[in-house]
């Protein structure tokens, strides 16, 4: 009957680090693993060889599951999120051209220039005031203000 115990406490501390570390995906799989060992251990058999076998099952089904079911997990849960880069925060801010090297316009911000070019393909010159659309590798896409 201990080995209820043990299997109900990792099932409960693999969903506890879960919650703490939301988005990961890991620990949950223990939980999982543990879920069939713990059906198991309600028939109360406490041979040796069982235990070794609810041990074995564990680790086999953690690991698959880990293995097997976390990318899919992550698609389908995370499907519609995405992290924001630093320079997405500039979306939507406007600027000015401070420089023009070969007839190419550049935007300047945090200290780094940016290849500014236009959406809709009108000419930039130096002191034209754009507003950052979006970003495409190092080049700012902007639009004319």
């Amino acid at each position: 009957m201990h080995m209820l115990y043990i299997w109900l406490a990792v099932l409960c501390v693999g969903l506890l680090i879960e919650w703490i570390n939301a988005g990961t995906l890991i620990s949950v799989w223990f939980s999982v693993g543990a879920i069939i060992p713990l059906i198991m251990s309600f028939w109360g058999i406490t041979t040796p060889l069982y235990i070794t076998l609810q041990v074995v099952i564990f680790g086999l089904v953690s690991i698959l599951c880990l293995v097997f079911l976390r990318k899919i997990a992550k698609k389908l849960l995370f499907k519609n999120t995405q992290e924001k880069t630093n320079l997405e925060l500039y979306v939507g801010k406007k600027m000015k051209i401070v420089a023009e090297y070969n007839k190419v316009p550049y935007i300047k911000f945090n200290g780094i220039e940016y290849k500014a070019i236009a959406e809709d393909g009108v000419d930039l010159n130096i002191d034209d005031e754009v507003e950052i659309v979006r970003f495409e590798g190092n080049k700012a896409i902007v639009k004319k203000v």
